[in-house]
């Protein structure tokens, strides 16, 4: 099969591109590429991915203030228990780092909620902070937005400068998480801390929704590990980087970087909630693996019944809270 970005444009779509497309804001060979569904060679990063993709905001912005913080209450809703373990009203008086704050849901729950002293976020995605500038603006906060590399992952900040850095499913996404961590405890201020969420591998997205509904039930990622399938059905299919950590694992990996670290539990999304119907077709399938099959036996249920996994939430959702050494 010839590849997408070798494939010349027929003269009837490049006329109608031409057409469509203000001269001169994008190549129109990459527009046909992309059209095609294949990333263009320099989108196999990270962050030439999440330039072209967002999370869950309008392209056009929102319309008022309103519609803004309804658009806050749906999404943190899609996620029940993430927002207990990593709160954005708790940050009142502080100087606060969002970092990878895409289209800017925690930077606008951090301003409404805390009125921090000083609000800082950063970004990869030239598009995801053009998004989170325009909303902030909407609402009147001061927010300093900055765009940083993918690497190197030096901050643009001194030493011992924030309070508290938040980062939200981000780190899973990096080539490089521990240089990421380390840059975290350099401009935390000594009794500053840092709360992560990053993807949690101890969880129904992991051992049902990917093992057993996609990858069983659906057929799809013939012949991809277990870990690969996981990192496809995240953040879409072409998502370069989407790692998911047992607690254990991770918290080593916060340690290496001079963090005390604890897991402080995990929020469910309504996805994983919604699937738990499969979870006996799923113990009855003799395709399914050992490593899932021995999860979903294990799970036990709270009084909202929700999933637990060795005591905690077996959501996607895992949740750290890191205090330097």
């Amino acid at each position: 099969m010839v590849a997408a970005h070798t494939r010349p444009i027929p003269p009837a779509m490049k006329a109608f591109l031409e057409s469509v497309l203000p001269p001169g804001t994008v190549n129109v060979a990459r527009r046909w590429r992309l059209a095609l569904g294949a990333l263009a060679p320099d989108a196999k990063s990270s962050a030439a991915y999440w330039t072209q993709h967002h999370v869950d905001a309008p392209e056009a912005g929102f319309e008022s203030v309103d519609a803004s913080l309804a658009h806050l209450d749906w999404r943190n809703g899609m996620y029940p228990g993430t927002l207990d373990l990593m709160p954005l009203d708790d940050a009142v008086g502080l100087t606060v780092l969002d970092y990878g704050c895409g289209p800017g849901n925690d930077t606008i729950g951090f301003a409404h909620h805390s009125k921090p002293k000083a609000l800082h976020a950063v970004d990869v995605s030239s598009t995801a902070l053009a998004l989170a500038q325009r909303r902030a603006e909407l609402h009147g906060f001061d927010v300093d937005f900055q765009e940083i590399a993918e690497s190197p992952v030096t901050l643009p900040f001194d030493d011992a400068s924030f309070d508290l850095v938040h980062s939200a499913g981000v780190l899973h996404h990096t080539p490089d998480p521990a240089a990421i961590l380390a840059e975290f405890h350099r401009v935390l201020k000594p009794s500053g801390r840092a709360r992560i969420m990053v993807y949690n591998r101890d969880s129904v997205w992991m051992h049902l929704h990917v093992a057993y509904r996609s990858m069983i039930v659906q057929g799809l990622y013939k012949g991809a590990t277990k870990d690969d399938a996981f990192r496809r059905t995240t953040d879409g299919d072409r998502c370069p980087i989407a790692r998911a950590y047992v607690p254990e694992d991770f918290i080593a990996l916060c340690q290496t970087a001079g963090f005390d670290a604890t897991f402080a539990g995990a929020g469910v999304s309504l996805l994983e909630l919604e699937c738990l119907d499969l979870r006996f077709a799923a113990l009855r399938d003799q395709r399914l693996d050992s490593e899932s099959r021995a999860f979903l036996g294990a799970l036990m249920f709270n009084d909202r019944l929700w999933p637990l996994y060795r005591g905690h939430v077996a959501g996607i959702n895992g949740c750290y809270h890191l205090q330097r050494a």
